[in-house]
């Protein structure tokens, strides 16, 4: 589609839009006449995302408003994930692996990237219908119940499938990526503890500090079969239905998608969504339902090695709190949401 890149919200015109849409069919012959920047959705940390309302010659049947996702205002953010790759990732995900797994995920209009300048935009379905998950707040079991469910769904199409080793390649792979992790983390921790660590238990900064020379090793600890995962799978990524038009549950944020192990994504949930008793009660059942979903879709996945992995995945956790505290822009509600998810996910790796 030869349409260009636009990665500022003030560069969105009428014209931009309708050609953006009419190449996606949503515009069925009809015009943006006019749009408006209606608001802000979310912290902006790693993208901003902006909703547009949209007034058309022909309004019926053409959608009312639209979402773009922008790169970060934050000019170190900004440069920290074009240098990682992550918003190629993200453009990537709903140009290659998307249309091949069940997970839902938003309507993609356009996803670009425009690699000399860098920039990119992706514009897709506004959720209006739908409100986030709050990490802070965490999740019910329902809701958890609905994040299982989205997960097999990613998990199920891929499962084993050794040409997603293919999918990223302007990333790091195998042991070259564990090196890098581990180096990563390494340098990472102690700013990290510099800024969280008066809200965090003793024995989770520890933790903290004691895994630093086996991150590497530790990534590549699990021989079960690789999939496509999220990397992120967590409340504030997503987006549950609250009228009856929209969907239960709508995953977003694919700025991190990999193929890796399937336990990434579930010990990260459900870790982090929980005050630890009331993660001890109900992690078991979650389990379980995945567990069965899973051979409902044709997948067999032996009760030991999934209590092994999530054990295993449980620090994954641990090591995002760490990562995510540097290189995201620090905000008041950022912050908050980090200590939270660094004192949950170490007490579940603890235990």
């Amino acid at each position: 589609m030869d349409i260009d890149v636009r990665g500022e919200p003030e560069d969105v015109d009428a014209d931009w839009m309708t050609a953006v849409l009419e190449a996606s069919g949503a515009a069925k012959g009809a015009r943006v006449i006019d749009l408006e920047l209606d608001s802000f959705i979310g912290t902006g940390q790693t993208g901003r995302n902006a909703r547009f309302a949209l007034t058309w010659d022909e309004p019926d049947g053409r959608p009312a408003s639209v979402v773009a996702k922008f790169p970060s205002g934050d000019a170190a953010a900004r440069l920290n994930a074009f240098t990682t790759g992550a918003y190629l990732t993200e453009v990537s995900f709903y140009k290659e692996l998307a249309p091949t797994l069940d997970i839902r995920i938003p309507q993609c209009h356009l996803a670009a990237f425009d690699h000399d300048r860098p920039d990119f935009v992706l514009i897709m379905e506004d959720l209006a219908g739908s409100v986030q998950g709050d990490q802070v707040q965490g999740l019910t079991v329902d809701q958890a119940a609905l994040a299982v469910e989205q997960a097999v769904g990613l998990h199920a199409p891929r499962w084993g499938d050794p040409t997603l080793a293919d999918f990223g390649g302007h990333r790091p792979k195998g042991e070259e990526a564990a090196a890098g992790l581990g180096m990563i983390y390494t340098m990472m921790v102690e700013p990290c503890l510099e800024r969280l660590g008066p809200g965090l238990d003793a024995d989770i900064v520890c933790l903290m500090r004691d895994i630093a020379p086996m991150v590497g090793q530790w990534i590549l600890g699990s021989d079960s079969p690789r999939t496509v995962v999220h990397v992120d799978y967590r409340p504030d990524n997503f987006m549950f239905g609250c009228t009856p038009a929209a969907p239960p549950l709508t995953v977003v944020d694919w700025q991190t998608v990999s193929d890796g192990p399937p336990m990434m994504d579930l010990a990260y949930m459900i870790g982090g969504s929980f005050e630890p008793a009331r993660r001890a009660e109900v992690e078991r059942d979650l389990l379980d339902d995945y567990r069965s979903r899973m051979v409902a879709a044709g997948v067999v996945y032996g009760a030991d090695a999934l209590w092994r992995d999530y054990r295993l995945a449980s620090l994954w956790g641990v090591v995002m709190t760490v990562i995510a505290t540097i290189l995201a822009e620090q905000t008041e509600r950022g912050d908050q949401l980090l200590t939270a998810m660094g004192q949950r996910h170490g007490r579940h790796a603890i235990d």
